[in-house]
Formats: C-alpha cells, sequence, structure tokens
C-alpha cells in the first residue's frame, strides 16, 4: 500500500487506501473487539498503534510521506467523519463506519472501567489535562487512571515523560497533540513503550474539560459538526474549512468523473 501514487485506491482484506492513506473497513463492534485483542495479548514493550483517517489527516499525509507511512503502518486505523462516508461510496464503492475519536474513545473507557485496564493521558495544556483527569474520573468512578501529562513541552522534558509511561504501564495510553504532531509522537515512540495501545485522539481532551462543546446530535447526525466546530474556533479551522474540504471535494469529484468516463468507455 505505501508508495501508491496519490489517488490510486486499493482494498486488501478490510484495509483501503484512500487516496493513498489508509482506512480500514471496520465496524464499531470489530474495532473494539480488535482492541481487546491488542490488551490482551500485550507482552512488554512495544504499543499498537491506532490512529483516525479523516478529512484533515489525509489533507496532511499527501504532504507528508512520514505521516502518510505512518498511518499506513498504524496497527488499526479507524474512518472519522462524513468526508470519509464520501471518499467510500465514491472511490472505493463502500461504505465506511463513523468511528470519529471523540465518540469513540469514551466507549474504549468504558469497557476500560468494566474490565479494570489502566489509562495514560498525555496532551493538552496543563489546566486541560486536569480538568480531563478529574471529569473523566467522574464519568468513569472506577476508571484506573495511572498517570497524566500536559502535551506542551520542551524536548529536553520528553524522556522524563517516556520513563514516567513505561514504569506506568498503562493498557491504555491517549495521546493529545493534534494532527499531525499525535501521530508522528506515537509512530515513533510506540516501539520503545510498554503499553498496551496508543490512541491518538486529537482534541478530545477539550472536550473533556468542557474547553469545546460538541454539537447538537441532529448536526452529527447529518456530518456537518466540522461546521459547529468552525464556529467555535474559526481561526483555528479556517483552513480546514475553507481549504482542505473544498479541495477534497475536487479530488472526490474529479476522480468520479474519471470513473465514470473509464466506463463508458468499456
Amino acid at each position: 500500500m505505501i508508495g501508491m501514487k496519490s489517488g490510486e485506491m486499493t482494498n486488501t482484506q478490510n484495509t483501503t487506501s484512500i487516496l493513498g492513506v489508509r482506512v480500514d473497513h471496520i465496524d464499531r463492534d470489530a474495532a473494539l473487539n480488535r482492541i481487546m485483542e491488542f490488551i490482551g495479548s500485550r507482552n512488554g514493550r512495544g504499543a499498537r498503534k491506532i490512529f483516525f483517517t479523516n478529512v484533515h489527516s489525509i489533507h496532511l499525509a499527501r504532504r507528508d510521506e512520514v505521516l502518510k507511512s505512518g498511518i499506513n503502518n498504524a496497527d488499526l486505523v479507524l474512518p472519522d467523519g462524513s468526508g470519509l462516508k464520501m471518499a467510500g461510496k465514491i472511490l472505493a464503492k463502500m461504505e465506511f463506519a463513523n468511528l470519529n475519536g471523540t465518540d469513540f474513545t469514551p466507549v474504549v473507557l468504558g469497557l476500560a472501567q468494566q474490565n479494570g485496564w489502566t489509562v495514560y493521558l498525555y496532551g493538552g495544556e496543563r489546566e486541560i489535562v486536569a480538568v480531563c483527569h478529574r471529569n473523566l474520573l467522574q464519568q468513569y468512578p472506577r476508571l484506573r487512571i495511572v498517570g497524566s501529562r500536559k502535551g506542551y513541552t520542551q524536548m529536553s522534558e520528553q524522556q522524563d515523560i517516556l520513563d514516567d509511561i513505561n514504569e506506568k504501564k498503562p493498557d491504555i495510553l491517549l495521546v493529545a497533540l493534534g494532527s499531525p504532531r499525535q501521530e508522528l509522537w506515537i509512530s515513533r515512540h510506540a516501539p520503545d513503550l510498554n503499553a498496551g495501545i496508543c490512541l491518538a485522539v486529537g482534541g478530545l481532551f477539550d472536550f473533556i474539560a468542557g474547553k469545546h462543546s460538541r454539537a447538537p446530535q441532529w448536526m452529527r447526525s447529518v456530518g456537518i459538526e466540522w461546521l459547529y466546530r468552525f464556529f467555535q474556533d474559526p481561526k483555528g479551522k479556517a483552513d480546514r474549512v475553507f481549504v482542505e474540504i473544498p479541495a477534497f471535494a475536487v479530488v472526490l469529484a474529479t476522480r468520479w468523473l474519471f470513473s465514470r468516463r473509464k466506463d463508458h468507455r468499456q
């Protein structure tokens, strides 16, 4: 899959490539079963890498071969957002589940509480991760959070963070550094981490801490939560709305027209 020309699509078993970036064709229950298998089979160093593919990560990965390689070599890559649903129908003739991290990760944490798995929080500002820690324990009273560290750190602090994670040996390491930083960090460090899984969760800590609110359910159900997030943070999300989404739509439309012409010639 790695090294394909941008725009190619392959489907090997349950793994598909959208514009050269991997996404797994998997539903929620199957994804949760994979996570249970990963945690149940951990043996010392080396954490499994779990990413989410969405329009934003595809946009970034098409411009960064290191990021693309990291995503394509992950242990599990979950489809995230309505843009992936559209791309799946047009390029892969399949419909992806929307397993966005904001909805999927709380389900994983519920399983963690149920099974006694340990959790470590890494990312966000100091105040955000502290409030996130507290709110998670209110929501999941028996959740075993064994450590937390802020994400905005100096390079000199990195080894201390890695040592702390390895000392705590979490079953689940939530990494909330934003894309592409979190995927690059996980790809680099997961092989040396004594953890079960590393889950790249983006802005999840901001939602749990209450810094940002979720869109109303009706907006989520019709696939326009991205618009709600834009109005909450117009400066931070401007590129996604005015550059990445239109560019992605143009690429999809071009691929669709090309496939239609190809079908007519056959």
